[in-house]
């Protein structure tokens, strides 16, 4: 048989072009974090301003994104050339990444939630160490506003009045509680697959507070699911696009969309893909 040849030690790793890496210390989460930056293509040639998405789950979803993004934008323009800014964390191994975000991402304290993840990623990785938290999303949105967002337009040629969110699963339970508690930091909000039907549903509860004292919602959103997820996936989906319709927003732009035999994971490209070209429609 012939012999595999593995990459040497020393051999550089695989870049994504027309990105670049940068560590950001937050003081409102008081950790230090990845901050993943995708350029567009003639961001180096020009003076111009560019829309800018923000993207959760850096450490696994960012190369996926970026280069879902490059095939969108070229050869033919399907979407407009976007500054892609993906927030990551600093880890020793996935476990990490995922007790982090769990711990950002949710609204709510649930010691269930903590307890299940706990096991599995001590089981997954065999550590013994693993502290998994909930409820930090209130603090995790203040770190985006406060610190990130300033960071970023201080940096980078984006702009303040264009700005997206996506997230996907926890992400997107993320997502749609920014939409409801802050509406105005973001302009675009994808929620892939969201984990809507966490701590019994309580992101209803935010957007009937939100729906009680105002008359409009101005934002475009995406929300998507595949056919083969749970039921409590695609039907927490389907009512939270109910309610938002119900409410009749003068300048709420929604579209939804249940992937045909995709499961939870399966998904995630699709959903990106058709989710960007949502929400930065492009013409011709």
């Amino acid at each position: 048989m012939e012999q595999i040849n593995l990459p040497r030690a020393n051999s550089p790793e695989v870049a994504i072009p027309g990105t670049e890496l940068r560590k950001f210390h937050s003081n409102t989460l008081n950790q230090d974090l990845l901050i993943y930056v995708k350029f567009p293509l003639s961001y180096f040639k020009s003076n111009t301003t560019y829309p800018v998405l923000f993207s959760l789950d850096a450490n696994r979803a960012f190369p996926l994104i970026a280069n879902i993004a490059y095939y969108l934008e070229f050869p033919k323009a399907l979407i407009p050339e976007i500054v892609f800014v993906g927030i990551g964390y600093q880890i020793s191994g996935f476990e990490d990444w995922a007790a982090w975000r769990t711990r950002d991402l949710t609204p709510t304290v649930r010691e269930k939630v903590e307890k299940y993840w706990v096991e599995t990623l001590s089981q997954m990785s065999g550590r013994n160490d693993i502290v998994v938290q909930t409820g930090g999303a209130s603090r995790f949105l203040n770190f985006i506003s406060e610190e990130l967002i300033p960071f970023v337009e201080s940096n980078y040629r984006v702009s303040s009045l264009n700005r997206g969110l996506l997230g996907y699963s926890y992400g997107g339970l993320f997502t749609l509680y920014a939409l409801f508690q802050h509406a105005e930091i973001f302009s675009k909000y994808f929620a892939g697959s969201s984990t809507i039907a966490y701590d019994e549903g309580v992101i209803f509860k935010y957007e009937e507070e939100y729906a009680s004292t105002h008359l409009d919602l101005n934002a475009s959103v995406f929300m998507s699911a595949g056919s083969l997820e749970d039921d409590d996936t695609i039907e927490s989906m389907k009512e939270m696009v109910a309610q938002l319709q119900s409410r009749n927003y003068p300048n709420l732009k929604l579209e939804s969309c249940i992937f045909d035999n995709e499961e939870h994971q399966s998904c995630v490209a699709a959903a990106i893909a058709r989710g960007l070209r949502a929400l930065y429609k492009q013409a011709g």
